[in-house]
């Protein structure tokens, strides 16, 4: 009896845990659901031979995804995008692990300072920055056009990208470079053989969101931009 009762004690954790396991998963199941569902149906209706958003689609037609590949304005409004947020992305490359190794090796105060400095561009909203961005660069004297909307683009993209590589570099082990250099590696040579391998997921992972931001960026670039030069969400 009391070996089947110590049996029971430990089957109940067990038991609770596949029932919290259970409703964890369907609520997981039902939020993706959620959010993903109405992006599916409209997915699907794109084939609809009607040209109708409607679901369920009436047929089956690709003819919707080759009237793009006529359009010359938007094609020339994707090459811009891509290049736009290409050269925010390798920008974003250059300065956001340099200012990481920076900010980890200040003092916490400062740190937090220049960290705050750093996140505004996240917190105004984006009307604000368009206005802001177009008084200042026509008092600077830079012309509307591509230098002001790379400019705008890295600016709106930067903080986002150096939080994820600033996580990186503040749970990273300083003892590992330390250890590095006792062993006769030169600084440069320890950044490239022991801290960039660890911290490159971080690295590609900002590097990916500052290149979805700056394609997808409308608000900033409506207030910057100059004659010719169209970006996709401009062109929609």
């Amino acid at each position: 009896m009391a070996e089947r009762s110590a049996a029971q004690v430990t089957l109940q954790p067990h038991r609770t845990r596949s029932w919290s396991h259970l409703v964890l998963y369907t609520v997981t199941a039902l939020v993706y659901a959620y959010l993903f569902a109405p992006i599916i149906v409209v997915v699907i209706a794109s084939f609809n031979t009607s040209g109708l958003t409607s679901f369920p689609p009436t047929g089956f037609t690709l003819a919707w995804y080759q009237e793009p590949l006529r359009d010359g304005d938007l094609l020339r409004a994707v090459r811009t995008s891509l290049l736009v947020a290409t050269t925010t992305v390798f920008l974003t490359i250059l300065f956001a692990p340099l200012t990481a190794l920076g900010l980890v090796r200040l003092p916490s105060r400062r740190r937090r300072l220049l960290q705050a400095c750093f996140y505004l561009p996240v917190v105004v909203p984006g009307i604000v920055s368009g206005i802001a961005l177009d008084f200042w660069f026509k008092r600077i004297g830079v012309p509307l056009g591509f230098p002001s909307v790379l400019i705008a683009h890295v600016v709106h993209a930067f903080p986002y990208a150096l939080a994820i590589v600033l996580s990186a570099f503040s749970g990273f082990d300083r003892r590992l470079e330390e250890a590095s250099q006792d062993l006769g590696a030169s600084p440069w040579r320890t950044f490239w053989r022991v801290t960039f391998p660890l911290v490159f997921p971080e690295l590609v992972a900002g590097f990916l969101l500052a290149f979805t931001l700056s394609f997808d960026e409308f608000v900033l670039t409506f207030f910057v931009t100059g004659s010719g030069v169209i970006t996709l969400p401009l062109e929609i």
